[in-house]
């Protein structure tokens, strides 16, 4: 839409916000609203969230997707969902779910064929870049404890580290929560992907660790440094993140090189190929994050 631009005295432009909008979000005269300066944009945002995103859907037909089907609806910022289902089975999935992530939801009013769920706890906006932050520091905690569980042969220990995943989980579907509820700018689609790939990696780890620890494996130095190399990676990638610069990027591909070496040359010996398997794909999920870093922060 277009807005013609109105002086008040001298100096002061004016331009009238759409109606439509403002009555949406209940603005009247007095209320404060937020204008963030980006090159030739404006974007003009309200923290007043009287408006409520609410659905009603029936997932009588689903079994295998339902899980992903519930966490999608709490990421993609409903505040009220009402869930018609048919059977017991599916009822206990979707509280498996609130019980594993989606911060804030609760149980509302449950009957015999629907359940509603709601946001009774508001989410921090402002908290954002810290929940951001802290899921990528438990992301290196996995990466690093896992090593040296593996290392000792520490089974009881990778069992453990599995558990943490489910904070991964929890902390990438607030932050993307976040950003479909109010996105932040046209840096939201990389943002996005990156904290999706996070939480893909740390199912990753998480799936290595219950390898390892399932079959009593006992990693050889090779395939141990091979490891540590990647884990070197993953800290490379954060630092790129919050230190962004082009050398860092530069560094980021140089050590690609070199670990993909590595890899493959362990795959023409007799290492477990199993293990290889998944370190190779950790790798390669971290290195693929390169084009939406720099298209986050160019």
């Amino acid at each position: 839409m277009k807005r013609k631009i109105a002086q008040i005295g001298p100096s002061t432009l004016m331009i009238s916000l759409p109606s439509k909008w403002a009555k949406k979000f209940d603005l009247k005269k007095g209320h404060e609203i937020d204008i963030l300066e980006h090159n030739e944009k404006l974007i003009v945002s309200t923290q007043n969230e009287t408006f409520k995103k609410e659905l009603e859907i029936n997932v009588s037909s689903l079994d295998i997707m339902l899980y992903r089907l519930i966490g999608a609806l709490y990421k993609s910022g409903y505040d009220q969902v009402k869930i018609i289902f048919n059977n017991p089975k599916q009822l206990e999935t979707i509280y498996d779910v609130l019980r594993n992530t989606c911060l804030g939801f609760e149980i509302i009013e449950q009957s015999k064929n629907f359940i509603i769920i709601k946001e009774i706890s508001k989410i921090e906006h402002s908290e954002f870049e810290n929940v951001l932050r802290r899921n990528f520091l438990f992301l290196l905690s996995v990466s690093l404890d896992s090593f040296e569980a593996a290392k000792k042969q520490d089974y009881d220990e990778l069992k453990n580290i599995t558990l943490r995943d489910h904070n991964i989980n929890k902390y990438s579907d607030f932050c993307r929560r976040i950003l479909n509820k109010r996105s932040l700018s046209e840096k939201t689609p990389p943002l996005y992907h990156i904290i999706e790939q996070v939480e893909k990696i740390g199912d990753m780890y998480r799936d290595l660790c219950t390898y390892i620890q399932e079959n009593k494996l006992k990693l050889n130095n090779e395939t141990l440094n091979i490891y540590e190399q990647i884990n070197f990676f993953l800290n490379s990638f954060y630092e790129a993140f919050y230190k962004f610069n082009l050398p860092n990027i530069e560094e980021f591909g140089q050590k690609r090189n070199e670990i993909k070496k590595l890899i493959e040359e362990s795959l023409n010996s007799k290492q477990d190929k199993h293990i290889l398997f998944y370190l190779n794909n950790i790798f390669n999920t971290i290195f693929d994050l390169n084009g939406a870093l720099m298209t986050y922060h160019i």
